[in-house]
């Protein structure tokens, strides 16, 4: 295939997802940004959003809703503006790194733990809004006040509450099946906990998006590094957005040709095959406060389960 149809297949691509700024500006910070430090030059920032449509005054206007909830800092330099994560929200974006670059759950202890919210004291809005986010992070929910994760790394939560100031507020414990031993009867529980129908849908829809690009990506070819940066941008925005919101339950919990498995497998054989084009045309146009962009850390090639460095597709 010719990297001309690989670019008709990114732009159909782009014509079909739904860019909401904010969510890209995010994704190019998390996935992106943040392994090299953070900082860019507003300019630097525009042109990249520039790609997926977004207008100067929206990228821009965005920037300044980012900064006005304590999620960026601006530092100006002259005339030029650079923003880069607060101290808070770089920590928070690295706390979510396991639930979007992370292998999918295998070596399970056989303990759940359980998330209670009762002696919080909440109001009825307050409850509400952290069952939200409970849920969005992939907890389920037994009863009322009451919640359950499969989950061993418990930082995205304590990050959760840090940011809701409920910390010391919300009671974890850990929990193991005793009586009776009926693994169908805990398949129940988990069905009625979590909707894991709707996850894989979405696993399926990502599949049935991204498929088709890496089918086209040539082998032994170097991508041109503007359009390896879309596909890792619109690849990340996708995949996480399904990811963060994954329970990750043990495998005999799960369908038996799981769709969250291959999604993870194919995303990672498309990140693998844009990340050095794509590092290079972050090279080319991110500017920051000290010069050009710094060099990445070393948590950039361990996503993933391990990334190999020189491999261009």
């Amino acid at each position: 295939m010719s990297g001309r149809s690989l670019g008709k297949s990114v732009e159909r691509l782009l014509g079909s997802t739904r860019i909401n700024p904010r969510n890209l500006i995010a994704t190019i910070y998390g996935d992106m940004l943040v392994p090299h430090g953070g900082n860019v030059w507003l300019g630097s920032l525009v042109e990249m959003t520039g790609r997926f449509g977004i207008a100067e005054y929206l990228s821009r206007t965005t920037a300044l809703r980012l900064v006005k909830e304590g999620l960026l800092h601006s530092t100006r330099v002259g005339k030029l503006s650079y923003y880069s994560p607060t101290p808070e929200h770089m920590q928070g974006t690295i706390s979510y790194y396991r639930r979007t670059y992370d292998e999918p759950e295998r070596d399970w202890t056989g303990t759940w733990r359980l998330v209670l919210t009762g002696g919080a004291n909440l109001d009825a809005k307050t409850y509400t809004g952290l069952r939200r986010d409970l849920l969005w992070l992939g907890v389920g929910q037994l009863a009322p006040h009451v919640f359950i994760t499969a989950a061993a790394d418990l930082s995205s939560l304590e990050q959760m509450f840090k940011d809701v100031g409920l910390v010391g507020r919300i009671q974890i414990m850990e929990a193991r099946a005793v009586l009776p031993d009926n693994p169908e009867l805990m398949r129940a529980i988990v069905a009625d906990a979590w909707n894991i129908g709707a996850v894989e849908e979405h696993y399926e829809t990502f599949l049935s998006s991204f498929r088709p690009i890496w089918s086209q990506i040539d082998k032994g070819k170097v991508l041109d590094p503007e359009l390896a940066f879309v596909i890792r941008a619109l690849l990340i925005m996708e995949y996480r957005r399904i990811a963060l919101r994954d329970p990750r339950l043990p495998r005999e919990y799960l369908p038996p040709a799981w769709a969250g498995e291959m999604a993870f497998a194919l995303c990672r054989n498309i990140y693998q095959a844009v990340l050095e084009p794509s590092e290079t045309y972050l090279e080319t146009i991110v500017r920051t406060a000290d010069g050009p962009i710094r060099e990445a850390t070393t948590e950039l090639y361990a996503r993933f389960g391990g990334l190999k460095r020189g491999v261009t597709a």
